[in-house]
Parts: structure tokens; sequence; C-alpha cells
């Protein structure tokens, strides 16, 4: 009896023994421990909202152009000055017509005045009356056909004068001392410096990244400037299946016409290329319960990069020990 006893107990120890041996042992640690936050980026331009070119609103001689490319102006610098003496002697001739009807019209009211008087005497017919009050009539039509003749000659004489709607950059001098200048003729080519905006053409996936990101940069020659979002663009470009994302500096802008990129950082955890592995033809990690390997699939992973997770970052996977592991096999975590 004692016999089979010691027998017992050294069976039992020997399976106990080939049971722990045969359990893998393995590392883990949580998501949140291992996982990073990847910067992204997409290719990004500085553009002005005003890339002007400023035309001629007269016909008219060039006299001057005060401008040179490359020069900045403020709001209201004159760019050019046309001759103007046509549309000066225009303007005189507008308000001589002007005063000649206002002493017409004073004539026609003291007429008028003296025929109401005379008709209620019977000493003139009404029809004389009826002529009076139609001449003045007319008059008065002339009068405010005349006022808006002298507002459109000073109007043309106004634009004689060109001046920047905008402070600005000088990018070309379309036209020349001396030369005629027709309605519409370019006269200068100019750049708001100071109305700019980012244009960054991103993936249709990453648009929601970008809205969620609290940290926003254009990079452009190593330098990086802080920006914020104005807008994501509602539509779809057919040809590049890209979205077109706008933004704002800042701080101080860079130059205009800067090509760099659109920088963010990935609000995701992703977990690193290393403790991904493939099961079942698709990538995963594996956690573990009651000393049980399970294999989770990590939907979209790529092979040897870090990959979104959509997992909880408590969640603990197994980063040793997890190139040999199958689903459901035990193990003991060694930390």
């Amino acid at each position: 009896m004692k016999l089979l006893l010691q027998l017992s107990l050294l069976i039992l120890s020997a399976t106990t023994t080939v049971s722990a041996q045969d359990k893998i042992t393995v590392n883990t640690a949580n998501i949140a421990d291992v996982a990073s936050y990847p910067e992204r980026s997409a290719p990004a331009t500085v553009i002005s909202l005003n890339d002007s070119t400023i035309s001629a609103r007269i016909a008219a001689q060039v006299e001057e152009l005060p401008i040179r490319v490359g020069d900045i102006v403020e709001k209201g610098s004159v760019l050019a000055k046309l001759d103007c003496s046509d549309y000066k002697l225009a303007s005189n001739e507008s308000k001589a017509r002007l005063d000649g009807l206002k002493a017409q019209i004073e004539l026609a009211k003291r007429r008028l005045e003296r025929t109401k008087k005379l008709t209620l005497k019977k000493s003139v017919s009404e029809e004389i009356l009826d002529e009076r009050e139609s001449d003045l009539a007319v008059l008065n039509t002339d009068y405010r056909a005349a006022m808006s003749k002298v507002r459109m000659a000073k109007l043309n004489e106004s634009r004689c004068i060109v001046t920047s709607p905008f402070r600005a950059l000088i990018n070309e001098r379309s036209s020349a001392i001396g030369q005629y200048a027709n309605t519409g003729t370019a006269l200068v080519k100019i750049m708001d410096i100071e109305q700019l905006e980012i244009s960054a053409q991103v993936f249709n996936r990453d648009s929601e990244q970008i809205s969620l990101s609290e940290a926003l940069f254009f990079e452009h020659a190593d330098t990086r400037y802080p920006v914020s979002l104005r807008t994501v663009i509602p539509a779809i470009n057919s040809e590049t299946r890209n979205r077109e994302v706008r933004l704002l500096f800042i701080n101080g802008p860079a130059l205009p016409g800067a090509a760099g990129k659109l920088i963010w950082r990935d609000k995701r955890a992703h977990i690193p290329g290393e403790y991904l592995v493939r099961r079942n033809n698709e990538l995963g990690v594996f956690t573990i319960e009651n000393e049980i390997a399970r294999f989770i699939p990590v939907p979209s992973a790529e092979t040897g990069r870090a990959s979104p997770t959509s997992l909880a970052i408590e969640i603990p996977i197994v980063v040793e020990g997890h190139f040999s592991l199958k689903d459901g096999d035990a193990v003991t975590v060694a930390n």
C-alpha cells in the first residue's frame, strides 16, 4: 500500500513537471506603455487669397508707374497715374452744363409763377400755364441727367489715379509709361501678403484625424509654423481622390507660394510593427486570458509598420515570445 502511494505521488509530480514545461514563457505590456502616436504629413502650399491683376478703368495714356517689381506697397498707395486731361475737360463741361440748367430752371420757375398769377386774373389762357409747367419739368429732367454726367465725370477723373486695394507685393509691371491703356488693359499684377492661407491635399481617411488634432504645423525650409484648421473642403477631388484642407497661420506666416507640408500627430494609439504577427493570413497581436494566449486581429495593419488600433490602451499584449505563439497556447507571464 505504501509503495502504491509513493508511485502515485511520483506520477503526479512528473505530470505537473511536464505540464509546467509545456507552457510558453512570455512578457506582456499594456498598449498604453508601448503605443506610438506617429506624425503624419501631406503636401501643402501657402497661397494668397488675392492674387490680382489691376487694370485701367478708363482709356488714357500711362503717365506714371511709381512702383517696381518686388516692392511692397500699403493699401491706398499709388500704383499708376493716367493722363486725365480729357476727363478733366469733360468734368468741367458737365459742370458748366449743370450751371446753365440751374439758371434756366430758376428762370422757368419765375415765369411759371407769373403765369399762374396771370391765369388767376384771366389774363392768359390755361394752355400757356400748361406750357410753362411742361418747360420746367423738361428742364428738371435735363438737370438730373446732367447731374449724373457730372458724377460720372468725377468718377472717371478719380480713376486717373490707380491705387492698391490692399497691402501687396508687386509681382509684375504689365504696362509702361507712355503706353495708351484701353479700359481693361492690365497695368500691374499684385499679391496680397496679409490674407494668406495654406492649402493641403490629404487622403480622405486622414481628414478626420486632422480635424481632431490638437497641434498642426506647416513645415517649410526646416521651419515649423503653428497653424489652425479653417475648413476641410466637403468634396473629394475626382482625379486625385484627395480632399483639400485650408488652414491659417497662428503667428507669423511663411512667404506666399512657399511649398512644404502639413504635419499633424495621429491621436490613435499605434501598435509597433515588432509586436504584430500573422496568423491565418491576418496581422494582429496576442493577449493573455487566464494564462491562455488569444490572438486578436488588427484590421488594416501592415507588416513591419506601426498600425492604429481600436483596442483599449489598458489591454496587455505579448511583447516577448509572441512569434512562436498560437491561439490557445498555455503561457506563463514572466513579468
